[in-house]
């Protein structure tokens, strides 16, 4: 009560009133959560964008491997699947899986092949190479570059190999073409591991 009345008498007589400043620990941060949420949002944007540029490359290199020629249709190099090794590695598992499907299909539509067989023996091929990977790197994820890779060209001509015999009954034997991928997977998989290795140092 006498606070109040020395309050008023100091009003009264003129003098200004100087009320406290709100502690700093009752000032309800409004713009956090707005900072967060667009940091979220340029973090998810830059994942996308990444992703999109990734397939755009594998995608011209799948189409520029197309015209070289080779001794069986799908006994090829393979460097695309750098990069979808490269997105299992830096972004995740399922983006891999993203680049690997629709590098083909994006690909596919410029070559004029798209759901042809063609382009099915290479959606399979992509396909099981990126899973392969990817279970790699989830159940031993110190697992080196080269091994998932080759790994991943074992995977790759295999599948193309079913499709191939699903599709066309081929009259050469399984094992001639077995012995086939084995020599072309080992090199091609060691040279998309440097690849790929390459990318990872270049955008540490």
């Amino acid at each position: 009560m006498n606070t109040d009345r020395e309050e008023n008498q100091a009003t009264a007589n003129g003098d200004v009133k100087i009320e406290a400043a709100e502690p700093l620990a009752t000032i309800s941060p409004v713009a956090l959560p707005g900072r967060a949420s667009r940091r979220s949002l340029a973090r998810q944007t830059s994942t996308y964008t990444l992703i999109a540029m990734l397939i755009a490359a594998a995608s011209a290199l799948q189409i520029i491997e197309s015209p070289l020629p080779r001794f069986l249709p799908w006994l090829k190099p393979g460097l695309a699947n750098a990069l979808t090794l490269y997105a299992i590695v830096r972004i995740s598992k399922r983006a891999g899986l993203l680049v690997a499907v629709l590098r083909t299909a994006v690909a596919a539509m410029f070559l004029g092949s798209f759901l042809s067989p063609v382009h099915l023996i290479s959606l399979a091929g992509a396909t099981a190479a990126a899973l392969l990977m990817a279970m790699i790197y989830r159940v031993r994820p110190n697992t080196g570059l080269g091994i998932v890779s080759i790994a991943g060209a074992m995977a790759n001509n295999s599948a193309q190999l079913a499709v191939v015999q699903l599709l066309f009954a081929g009259s050469l034997p399984l094992w001639f073409h077995f012995a086939t991928i084995v020599p072309v997977a080992v090199p091609a998989g060691l040279i998309v591991a440097r690849v790929t290795q390459e990318l990872l140092r270049r955008t540490v």
